[in-house]
This record gives structure tokens, C-alpha cells and sequence, in this order.
């Protein structure tokens, strides 16, 4: 761009921002009672404010505008269609109550926000009684943050909408959103490259749910009590890194699905409380590092058609079952180089304390591999019958399974830690062949 090319777009942008006034609505002085005369008014880069009331209208902001609610204004929709319609590009809309969408009577997706353009910003609103809360549809580069997103509970999730929706909508950022009730709290469909950071989502269908996604990111996110916690489906090169996933229970209940997904890494996430921590269909060459599965009913369950999966620096603790393989083990590796996971059943020794176990893990103990043929077997988990079967199979011959971590971690460290070099267990071991060697000398004498 030569210079003079570049002097004259910095005077229009200067010109459009010199030009750009502000409005008010409601309240004594204003320039309008209601909002939609002002949208009507305003030029493109003008700013609409909105005193705190009560507005009952729908909107439709058809040019660049921010619409930014004072002392938190409630924005009543006429209950058919969508309350706020955004067609025109860059604007923002914040700081409102908005609620009394349609109910998808007309199949439509009625919302409380419905976005149809670029680069806009939907931030510090709140969302009581809408079918959907916020729509994306072809549309990339939207900010949706801070929102707070009430669904229809009194509905069965069937007859819900989505908290936040994006289809055939790539490049979009959703942060610190508080969602719940909603049939999915925040879904990606045909939406890659976006990001997922930061929100809580509870008390849904699927907290969140990414399909036919490729490369979104999902950090930091708490996804609990709800049907599933995250369900990925159909997608691949994922980061699903440090998010709190736990109590998802009920049916199925479980706090993490990877199905037909690949390629993607699972790292420093804590999958706590659910009836299923992790449930890996039809997905390939993942990696799961640094993970904590705790008190789970069942920490892992891996399908034979998930092949080329790696395990490595997780700690399985307290869960009723770490791992149940429904059908062959489909290579599977339980570390990565050289470094396997932790088990709190793990009954084996580290003579060299090198953080290491000197023998292998069995990962599937007996009614474990019964249940992986047959999952109703599940109800007789804690029985004595059970309890008996685990004990004869530990008194009898080693495991022979593939299914072993060859690698595991003595210690629970924290994720990344290199264990601390420790040659203690071995002295005391000397010690104790010490002691029994010079006891039966002193016999012999």
C-alpha cells in the first residue's frame, strides 16, 4: 500500500469516528422511549444507550451499531421468533436481561440473540426464558462472553434449545458464559478452528457438545452435573486441556466421549464423580497426558475400535473400575516415552526409586473383562460375588493380558513433575536381609 493509499484510510477511519454520535433511550430527556426508533436513526458507528427499564419489543440491528444496556435494561421479545437479530457486522450488544423468545413452535431457532455476520460482541448480558440463548449461524469471528444463560427446565431436554450455538460458523471465541438447563449448553457443529474457554456449564443434556469440528480448542471450562459432560463426535486435532469435568451422572453419565474423533490431545483435565469418567469409541491416535480420574464408577471404558491411543502421566484413583476394554485391546499404549500412569491399586515396588514400578500394572482386573463383554454385569460390581472373583483371580497365575501399563508411576505427582530420585525403599529391603542373614547365623551357632 503506497503512502498516499494509507493516509487516505486512516483519514476515513478517522472522518467515520469523528461522525459516530451516541444516543440515549428511556427516561426523562432521552432522544427515544424505545429502542428499535433508535436503531432506526443511528448511523453505522453510533452507540445506542439504553437506560435501565423495561423494553418490550424485537430488534433487529441492520447496520454497525453497540447497543449498550445501562443499569442492566430488560429486553422483552413478543414471544415469536428470535428477540435480537444482528445482520450487520462488527457491533456489540451488552449489558442487558433479555428473555421472551419464541419456543420453536415453527421449528425455527428462536433466541434470545441470533447472529448472521462477523466480528461482532455479545458480552455481559443475562438470558432468562429463551429457547436458545445465542445462535451463530455462517457467520466466524464472534465474541460471546460473560453471558449468563438460563434454560427451560420445566421442559424435557428434547423440547429445549442450546445455550450457545454455532453451525457452519468457524473462528468464533466463547468465554466465561454461565450456562444452565439447556438441552446443549454450548455446540459446535460445523464450527472449526473455534475456541471454548473459560465458561461453566451445568445442569444439561450435553454441557458441551462439538460435532464435525476440527481443531477447536476447549480450555478451562468446569462441565459437571449434567447428562455428559463434553461429547465430541466426528472431529479432529482437539486440545482439551485443563477443564474440570465431574458428577455427570444418570444415563448414561459420562464426563468425557471421544466418537470418531482423532488425532486430538487430552491433557491436564480432571474428570472427577461420573458414572463413566472417559468413553473412547471409534477414535484413533489421541493422547491422553497428565489427567486425573477420580472416584469415578468406571474411569475408562475403550471400545475395540479405538485403535492407536496413548496413556500416559494419569492418576486413576479411588474409581469403583480404572479401565474396562469392551472387545480386543486395540493397541493401546499406556505410556509414552517411557513414562506410564499412576494406580492407586498398583501393588508392585520401586527398589530403585526411580518413580517407576519394577513390574507391569494389569489395567483390567477380572469382573472388569467380564464387564467389557457384558455391560448389564455392571449392577453386580460391589457384591461378594464379585469380591470373590477379584480375589481368586489375584491368588492365582499373572495376568497374561496386553492390557498392562509396563511403565507405572509409583508416585502421584503433580502433572509434569519429574519424580524425585530416592534409593530408600531399597536400603530398607538390605536392611531387612541384613537382619534376617545375622539372625540365622546366630542360629546356626
Amino acid at each position: 500500500m503506497t503512502r498516499i493509499a494509507s493516509a487516505l484510510a486512516v483519514f476515513a477511519l478517522w472522518s467515520v469516528t469523528a461522525d459516530a454520535r451516541s444516543w440515549t433511550v428511556g427516561g426523562a430527556g432521552a432522544d427515544f422511549p424505545f429502542i428499535a426508533p433508535a436503531i432506526a436513526a443511528a448511523s453505522a458507528g453510533d452507540t445506542i444507550e439504553v437506560r435501565g427499564g423495561v423494553y418490550r419489543e424485537d430488534l433487529v440491528i441492520d447496520k454497525r451499531l453497540a447497543v449498550v444496556g445501562l443499569n442492566r435494561p430488560t429486553l422483552i421479545g413478543t414471544g415469536i421468533g428470535t428477540v435480537v437479530t444482528i445482520v450487520a457486522p462488527q457491533s456489540e450488544l451488552s449489558g442487558f436481561a433479555i428473555e421472551g423468545s419464541g419456543t420453536g413452535q415453527t421449528n425455527g431457532m428462536d433466541a434470545g440473540v441470533q447472529i448472521a455476520s462477523n466480528g461482532n460482541r455479545i458480552v455481559d448480558n443475562v438470558f432468562r426464558r429463551v429457547f436458545y440463548g445465542i445462535v451463530i449461524v455462517d457467520a466466524r469471528r464472534n465474541e460471546i462472553a460473560d453471558n449468563e444463560i438460563h434454560g427451560l427446565r420445566e421442559l424435557p431436554f428434547g423440547q429445549r434449545g442450546d445455550g450457545i450455538y454455532l453451525y457452519r460458523a468457524p473462528e468464533n471465541f466463547v468465554a466465561r458464559n454461565r450456562i444452565s438447563g439447556e438441552r446443549d449448553a454450548i455446540y459446535f457443529q460445523y464450527a472449526p478452528r473455534g475456541r471454548a474457554v473459560d465458561n461453566v456449564a451445568r445442569d444439561s443434556r450435553y454441557a458441551l457438545h462439538d460435532m464435525f469440528s476440527d481443531d477447536t480448542v476447549i480450555a478451562r471450562n468446569e462441565f459437571s452435573d449434567s447428562v455428559v459432560g463434553a461429547n465430541i463426535m466426528n472431529s479432529r486435532r482437539i486440545k482439551l486441556e485443563r477443564n474440570l469435568i465431574g458428577r455427570n451422572r444418570g444415563v448414561p453419565g459420562i464426563g468425557l466421549t471421544l466418537k470418531d474423533c482423532d488425532e486430538s490431545i487430552v491433557r491436564g483435565n480432571t474428570i472427577a464423580g461420573n458414572g463413566r469418567g472417559l468413553l473412547v469409541d471409534g477414535s484413533s491416535r489421541n493422547q491422553f497426558v497428565d489427567n486425573r480420574f477420580d472416584a469415578n464408577d468406571t474411569a475408562a471404558t475403550i471400545f475395540s475400535s479405538a485403535e492407536e491411543n496413548a496413556f500416559s502421566g494419569n492418576q486413576f484413583t479411588a474409581n469403583s473400575s480404572d479401565v474396562v476394554l469392551s472387545g480386543r485391546d486395540a493397541g493401546t499404549r499406556w505410556s509414552i516415552g517411557g513414562r506410564g500412569n499412576f494406580w492407586s491399586r498398583y501393588r508392585g515396588f520401586d527398589f530403585d526409586g526411580d518413580g517407576i514400578g519394577d513390574t507391569p500394572h494389569p489395567l483390567v482386573g477380572a469382573f472388569e473383562r467380564i464387564e467389557g463383554n457384558n455391560p448389564a454385569t455392571r449392577m453386580f460390581l460391589l457384591s461378594p460375588a464379585a469380591a470373590g472373583l477379584e480375589l481368586a483371580a489375584r491368588l492365582s497365575a499373572p495376568s497374561t493380558s496386553d492390557a498392562l501399563d509396563s511403565r507405572p508411576l509409583t508416585r502421584a505427582a503433580s502433572p509434569g513433575a519429574v519424580p524425585a530420585r530416592t534409593h530408600l525403599p531399597a536400603l530398607l529391603l538390605l536392611l531387612v536381609v541384613a537382619s534376617m542373614i545375622a539372625g540365622a547365623d546366630r542360629c546356626l551357632r
